[in-house]
């Protein structure tokens, strides 16, 4: 009864918050200026942009730990913060409590909510604790990021485009994507996904070409 009570509580508080925040435009959702600037980072051969607006798995916990990362990988400033929060703990439990967001100046970009809060709002929201924070620097004196890191920052567009270096790795995400499109009814999203092929001048029949000549070229290498 007393957890109850103490969820009921919390819940009624945060609700409370929440709206004083929207009132405010203490809280506002992800705008396009926002998503252009995820625009050319590329995660798995796509546009951070799309994961975020697009790909958010529709179950907890919805992989915010990956989506606060590729957030971070755009944005010079930006910190990347790991910490269990009140409301998963209420949800969830203790042990499946963990969260990720980005913070950049005063303010906090959540991944799953796709929302901008103040910072001081969203710590009073969620109550995080166990809170760990990390800079561009201190993610990539970790072992093991550091190539990682320059990898995705380093791609660009062109590598996706014909005889692009990356070019050969569409040959499996794009054909996923473009059957979600099949079912999909947001039309935004089918727009951006066919301008995104279009403007790396995708064609299957191409990269298989492409496929082809460099294993003919790999066989030719062994050979002399």
């Amino acid at each position: 009864m007393f957890d109850n009570l103490k969820k009921a509580l919390y819940y009624t508080r945060t609700n409370i918050l929440f709206n004083k925040g929207f009132n405010n435009e203490d809280i506002i959702p992800f705008d396009d200026e926002f998503y252009s600037k995820l625009n050319n980072t590329f995660v798995s051969c796509l546009p951070v942009s799309f994961h975020i607006k697009y790909l958010k798995p529709t179950l907890p916990p919805g992989k915010c730990y990956d989506r606060s990362l590729y957030m971070f990988f755009c944005f010079d400033d930006a910190l990347l913060v790991r910490a269990d929060i009140k409301d998963l703990e209420l949800r969830y439990g203790k042990e499946k409590a963990g969260h990720g967001w980005i913070e950049i100046g005063d303010y906090v970009y959540d991944p799953s909510s796709r929302l901008r809060f103040k910072k001081d709002l969203y710590y009073d929201i969620y109550k995080p604790y166990n809170v760990s924070k990390v800079n561009k620097e201190e993610y990539c004196s970790i072992d093991g990021n550091l190539k990682a890191y320059y990898d995705i920052i380093n791609t660009k567009l062109e590598d996706f485009m014909p005889y692009g270096k990356k070019r050969l790795e569409l040959s499996i995400i794009i054909p996923l994507i473009q059957d979600m499109t099949k079912y999909s009814t947001n039309e935004e999203f089918i727009k951006d996904v066919n301008d995104y092929i279009e403007s790396i001048q995708y064609d299957i029949l191409e990269i298989n070409n492409e496929l082809n000549e460099l294993m003919d070229k790999t066989e030719f290498n062994k050979l002399v």
